[in-house]
């Protein structure tokens, strides 16, 4: 019949197939030990605030042409930088350790809201670039306050002109690195003048200047400028102190509103007031009382003392990290009470953020601070607990994949925090979820590569590993990667070459596997050995064995003759038969094989008698003792008869007549002699 030659398409679709199959088989099977020919940046979180502070959040992880995490052949320096560094700068130079995949450096946040690109080089590999963000009020424009807006015109000095930085919403804002001239003027110095300057410190909303008051009562102007930013004016008014007694306090905040930080600010001023309302002095020190309405977004100085000759006095306010308003309430016994209220602005925390950088990782049972959990607002912004440390809990959807810490604590003022994800040797993704009471959760996805080489070791027990017939043993077996690292879900397979009966494998997850051996029935003592075979994809199979004794139920064992005769050759059909065996038991009786052989199985063990015969052999015998659970092996050996046949008695006749004929000769010739 002629062979058909294939066609050029059913060539081209065999030669695809075959490649389609080998790169899935190269991608999932083989553990890839490719050069690193990238590099990449991960950063997280990728939003932090503009607080000047320095967060470990830039992460270069050396990849494969295939995007998987690869590992430095040898140390590899890697030089950073940052596009703006009015926003956050970078470490120079990490280097990548031999072995490793990636390293961290550290960013540098500077007061500026902003976005800056990292850049990342090094020899041998193209430039990658990311950015990061960093977050707060952009400050715009200058506001002015006046504390209190009433001074006495007395040629006094008064820590009164507040100036602050705020952002287009009139929110606080904070001044940037290298500070904030503020310029300031009087426009009617007959009233009073100010310090020409004040400087907002870099990291700080508002600045306090002096105003100098003179004998004239009347009121005047206070004009802020600075570059960059627009200006802003307020009225200072002084008058002449009332003559009349003091008989209420008034309560006075400025600035109005500050950042909820956790920062001290002096904004509250209590001032002596007579009924009309002119300011008034003390005549003696009065002890005033203090109390906020809302404690969780600030408190107050619980008192203060206005004293004697004095018309006012200033209390601290202490901010937390929680947003809103409350109310200062002030009071003093013989005077009516005021209140005012003062506002703390800032991201109110309403969920969790989870971040994995880097979010691919080796498959090679090792444990990474990879994952983050942020507080953020409900637009993404990095914000803070106002009440006190955040406890979350963490949590894998695939452990075999990977597992994280339990749990992790935010701290008290800070945005995040960090906790390990724990890799095992099977590659694939899972699921990260961190919840915390009072916040919506957070969850992202974590990728794991094989990217070692790794062989499967097996070992195993049995116990018991010595049992009877149908009896059963646990043969516990380990799997481990290299001889070191558990290694659950592999395929377990497993015999045995003497029989039984093995049960299906049980997977611990941890390494360990079980499965139970039920012992075949067996005459006499039997070695099982059970042979186990370990694979999972991507490792390179293992195999071990295990031996377990198995014996007879019952004291018996096993009788093996061989009758052969003087020469060595087997003697079949021989009648073997026992002449004396332990008591209780009947004689034993078989007749051999083409091998010459007889057994006699499960028989008790003692002493016996055995004898061997067949027709022209003469008969064997032999002694044997039978131990429990042994297999005795001999042989008998046996002559055969001498043999008298046809021929022979032919012979002796003829011989016998031969001899009787040569003694008549003999005698005949006697005679004639005579």
């Amino acid at each position: 019949m002629p062979v058909k030659t294939p066609s050029k398409l059913a060539i081209v679709l065999l030669a695809s197939i075959c490649l389609y199959i080998t790169l899935n088989i190269s991608l999932f099977i083989t553990p890839a030990s490719s050069q690193p020919s990238k590099l990449k940046i991960y950063v997280g979180p990728p939003k932090v605030p503009a607080d000047n502070r320095v967060y470990e959040a830039i992460f270069v992880q050396l990849q494969d042409a295939k995007g998987k995490p690869a590992r430095a052949t040898e140390d590899i320096e890697i030089h950073l930088s940052s596009s703006n560094t009015y926003i956050g700068s970078v470490d120079p130079v990490i280097t990548i350790r031999k072995g490793e995949t990636y390293a961290s450096a550290k960013f540098y946040s500077t007061y500026t809201p902003g976005t800056t690109t990292i850049t990342a080089a090094a020899s041998g590999f193209a430039t990658v670039q990311e950015p990061i963000t960093t977050v707060g009020p952009i400050p715009s424009k200058l506001a002015v306050y006046v504390l209190p807006p009433v001074l006495p015109a007395d040629r006094g000095a008064y820590d009164a002109i507040i100036v602050q930085l705020q952002d287009s919403g009139g929110s606080p804002a904070k001044a940037p690195i290298g500070d904030v001239r503020v310029t300031l003027s009087s426009s009617n110095s007959m009233v009073g003048t100010t310090d020409p300057s004040v400087i907002i410190k870099g990291g700080e909303t508002c600045a306090v200047a002096r105003f100098y008051t003179t004998n004239d009562a009347g009121t005047t102007t206070i004009t802020a400028m600075a570059q960059g930013y627009s200006s802003a004016q307020a009225t200072v008014k002084t008058q002449n102190v009332s003559a009349e007694k003091a008989t209420k306090l008034e309560v006075f905040v400025s600035p109005p509103s500050v950042p909820a930080e956790g920062i001290i600010y002096e904004a509250i001023a209590i001032q002596l007031q007579d009924s009309k309302g002119n300011i008034a002095r003390a005549e003696n020190n009065i002890i005033v009382s203090l109390s906020s309405s809302d404690i969780s977004v600030g408190r107050v100085d619980e008192s203060i003392i206005i004293s004697r000759g004095e018309t006012c006095a200033v209390a601290k306010f202490y901010s937390t990290f929680k947003s809103g308003r409350t109310e200062i309430t002030a009071a003093a016994t013989g005077y009516m009470s005021s209140k005012e209220s003062v506002t703390t602005v800032g991201p109110i925390p309403s969920r969790l953020a989870v971040y994995v950088a880097p979010s691919s990782l080796p498959a090679d049972d090792r444990s990474y601070k990879a994952v983050i959990v942020q507080l953020q607002d409900d637009k993404g912004t990095p914000a803070r607990d106002p009440t006190g440390n955040v406890s979350v809990s963490l949590f894998s959807s695939v452990t075999d994949v990977g597992y994280v810490d339990q749990t992790m604590v935010i701290q008290y003022g800070e945005t995040y925090s960090t906790a390990a994800f724990h890799s095992t040797i099977t590659a694939g993704s899972t699921e990260i979820t961190a919840i915390a009471a009072g916040y919506a959760l957070g969850k992202t996805k974590m990728t794991t590569y094989i990217i070692d080489e790794y062989k499967l070791y097996v070992s195993a027990t049995a116990n018991p590993d010595s049992i009877k017939s149908r009896e059963q043993s646990t043969i516990r077996i380990y799997v481990s990667a290299n001889n070191v690292t558990p290694v659950p879900g592999a395929a377990i397979k497993i015999s045995s070459d003497s029989g039984g009966i093995l049960s299906s494998v049980t997977d611990e997850r941890n390494g360990y596997y079980t499965v139970v051996f039920t012992a075949p029935t067996v005459y006499s003592k039997t070695i099982c050995t059970i042979s186990v075979d370990a694979s999972k994809t991507g490792l390179i199979s293992g195999s071990g064995k295990i031996q377990i004794t198995v014996v007879p139920a019952a004291p018996i064992g096993v009788i093996r003759l061989y009758v052969k005769d003087r020469d060595g050759n087997p003697v079949s059909e021989a009648e073997v038969t026992s002449t004396s065996q332990p008591g209780g038991i009947s004689s034993l009786s078989s007749t051999t094989g083409e091998d010459g052989s007889v057994t006699f199985m499960g028989i008790p063990a003692g002493s016996y008698r055995f004898k061997a015969a067949k027709g022209g052999y003469e008969e064997g015998s032999i002694e044997i003792t039978l131990e429990a659970y042994q297999t005795v092996t001999e042989t008998i050996y046996i002559a055969k008869k001498p043999f008298f046949g046809l021929g022979t008695l032919n012979f002796i006749i003829i011989v016998a007549a031969a001899g009787a004929a040569i003694a008549g000769i003999v005698i005949w010739r006697v005679k004639a002699r005579k």
